[in-house]
């Protein structure tokens, strides 16, 4: 059985989200990111983001959806948010693909669920893609190449820390 095949018979499930839904992911926003890139970034910048501006940036942008912008919203089989994603056109300059998956974050508690493989099934299918993970983030990039990502050799630094990111493509 497959990982997504797992997290749905678990209850897991994947829909876009609403404006009802901004306050829980700005804190699943902030929350995955303390978890995951705790030693890639600095410790003072992620204790300085805050779940609340988080999720009124999220309102702004759920309030006026864009239709070439994919957000969704990971559901725990009791119906509370533990994972987002969103995919859109690539934000490159010269993308190697022109889909880009933005984001996948999924709360540390709901790891080896499978719900991360249900979100890039929803948000890419089988499409050819880019990302751009961070430098050290090994379990991400492991993850994204069992969905066929591969290293492309492009960097470029997360501009509010300088914390390098690295571009993986699936064609």
């Amino acid at each position: 059985m497959s990982s997504s095949a797992r997290a749905l018979a678990a209850g897991f499930t994947v829909r876009p989200m609403t404006p009802a839904d901004a306050a829980r992911v700005g804190e699943v926003h902030v929350a995955v990111w303390r978890e995951a890139y705790a030693g890639s970034m600095p410790d003072d910048y992620l204790a300085g983001l805050d779940p609340t501006t988080f999720g009124s940036r999220w309102a702004e942008r759920l309030a006026t959806p864009r239709t070439d912008l994919a957000h969704l919203a990971g559901l725990a089989p009791d119906g509370t948010v533990v994972g987002i994603g969103t995919a859109g056109p690539s934000r490159d300059p010269e993308p190697p693909t022109t889909l880009e998956l933005w984001a996948i974050n999924v709360l540390a508690e709901a790891h080896g669920t499978g719900l991360a493989d249900l979100l890039v099934e929803a948000l890419l299918g089988d499409e050819p893609a880019s990302l751009w993970v961070l430098e050290g983030n090994d379990r991400a990039r492991a993850f994204y190449r069992r969905h066929g990502f591969e290293d492309d050799g492009a960097t470029k630094p997360f501009t509010p820390t300088g914390a390098l990111e690295r571009r993986m493509v699936r064609t």
